[in-house]
């Protein structure tokens, strides 16, 4: 059965976490839906890059997906901090037992400010470190026990994208991605632990 994804993406978020791991995901098979939580289908990023998207949040904010994925950048970081909606489809997609996953400064900024996931370990933006009770300093972190999915920045957006593959199909598929990106050998930090 194929796995299915959902990246929220809101103005000001970080183009690079973000196209990075919608590509990725793609290349691995996962059925992706790229969503913005503003009322548009455009969604103007951080370093001005306009992104168009598939599907208004508001549109599809009940229907399950295996993870929920936030892009960095501050002031997309903020935007989904301050929306009950994507607040509420975090609670959601955990107590269905799916996976949330975000990068840079969506861990500190939504996840560690609404108190979502109080006993994981994450990752996050390394300046943002002091926001964390379960501090992991790891490219990309999967915290098993949670089902939560974090990493530091846009340059871990490769390692955030694998781990994400090999968390929802396996280590084999993540390993096969990384080969066709041409990964260098040994970089093996996209495994389902």
């Amino acid at each position: 059965m194929t796995k299915c994804a959902l990246v929220l993406l809101a103005d000001g978020c970080e183009e690079t976490e973000a196209v990075t791991t919608i590509d990725l995901l793609t290349r691995a098979g996962v059925a992706v839906t790229i969503a913005s939580i503003n009322e548009q289908d455009k969604v103007q990023c951080s370093r001005g890059v306009i992104l168009q998207v598939q599907k208004i949040f508001s549109q599809i904010k009940d229907q399950p997906f295996d993870v929920v994925i936030l892009p960095g950048g501050l002031k997309g970081a903020e935007n989904f901090r301050d929306s009950p909606q994507v607040i509420e489809k975090l609670k959601q997609t955990h107590q269905q037992g799916h996976i949330v996953a975000a990068i840079c400064a969506s861990p500190a900024m939504v996840l560690q400010h609404h108190n979502l996931f109080p006993t994981a370990y994450m990752t996050g933006y390394p300046s943002t470190k002091t926001a964390f009770k379960l501090w992991k300093d790891e490219r990309a972190y999967y915290d098993q026990h949670s089902k939560v999915i974090t990493s530091q920045g846009p340059a871990t957006s490769i390692d955030f994208a694998l781990k994400i593959i090999a968390t929802l199909c396996g280590t084999e598929k993540a390993k096969h991605v990384a080969a066709e990106l041409v990964l260098p050998k040994g970089i093996d930090n996209y495994s389902d632990q």
